[in-house]
């Protein structure tokens, strides 16, 4: 684990749920360090560690994600990444909800508001995206956020938790990041067990999630993973198609020994995490090929 407490502090990062801080490493080099919620709910405080492993699964799936890893600070353990900003070479980055409301204004803000559910309102939300003018140009790695997202069950990828980078001449799709609200983050060892070795558990947990998309700013997730998924399907077969190569040759040995390698997960976690992504991988692609 890499020690930071020497490093120069340039102030606290981000406006999130999250304690986090904006370091300059000694090659001066710009980084994020992102430390547990301080909470005194009665829940676990994984959300940061699980950045870094959803960072790996990522990188599994060939997907452009922040280059993540556990540090130190004055005792604090946290989750330390470099600025994409700077890993890019990119002039600055936009957050998709700043560039949605200021481009697509009161069609953004209205659904928001939108009274709509399930199928409909996921169509809603996708079609106003499509008419955002930088769709064409993000569509691929759009469409393989939202299925990562389900892959690990992360619940809230808002509009403020995916960016648009600008380089000289070019925009670009920021890499994956605040990937943390998953893989069972709130759920403590014992729920982790009974999901283990309870028939149809790990099925519920799938079917009942719910995500934010990339397009719905709601404190709860507004719309059904599998409901996604199927409008994914429907309308975007070439990135299903790209998207099931990738879920067909994960590389469950290598995941394996990353998890068990881990320093802060415990034994039942660790087991739970190599099942419940084998049984998500399993379950998409089977919807893939089956339909829902």
């Amino acid at each position: 684990m890499k020690d930071v407490s020497k490093w120069r502090f340039r102030g606290p990062g981000g406006d999130g749920t999250l304690p986090m801080e904006v370091l300059q490493s000694p090659d001066n080099s710009i980084y994020y360090i992102k430390y547990g919620w301080l909470s005194k709910e009665p829940r676990t405080h994984l959300e940061h560690i699980n950045e870094i492993t959803a960072a790996k699964i990522a990188q599994l799936l060939h997907l452009n994600t922040i280059k993540a890893t556990l540090a130190l600070r004055d005792g604090r353990i946290g989750c330390l990444s470099l600025d994409f900003v700077e890993q890019y070479n990119a002039i600055m980055d936009e957050s998709g909800a700043s560039l949605m409301e200021m481009e697509l204004s009161e069609r953004y803000n209205n659904l928001q508001q939108i009274s709509l559910k399930g199928l409909a309102l996921v169509k809603t939300g996708f079609t106003m995206l499509e008419n955002f003018s930088y769709f064409k140009k993000i569509r691929t790695p759009f469409i393989a956020m939202n299925l990562f997202d389900i892959l690990i069950g992360n619940q809230d990828r808002h509009p403020g938790n995916w960016v648009i980078l600008f380089t000289n001449g070019d925009t670009l799709f920021g890499p994956l990041f605040d990937n943390g609200a998953s893989l069972g983050f709130q759920l403590p060892d014992d729920r982790l067990e009974k999901m283990l070795h309870e028939e149809n558990e790990l099925k519920k947990y799938f079917n009942r999630m719910k995500v934010k998309a990339g397009i719905y700013t709601a404190k709860r997730a507004p719309v059904k993973a599998i409901d996604v998924l199927a409008y994914c399907i429907e309308n975007y077969p070439d990135e299903i198609k790209n998207f099931k190569t990738s879920l067909s040759r994960f590389p469950f040995a290598e995941f394996d020994e990353f998890i068990e390698e881990f320093p802060l997960y415990s034994k039942v976690r660790k087991e739970f995490l190599k099942v419940f992504v084998r049984d998500r991988r399993d379950r998409i692609l089977r919807i893939i090929k089956e339909g829902i």
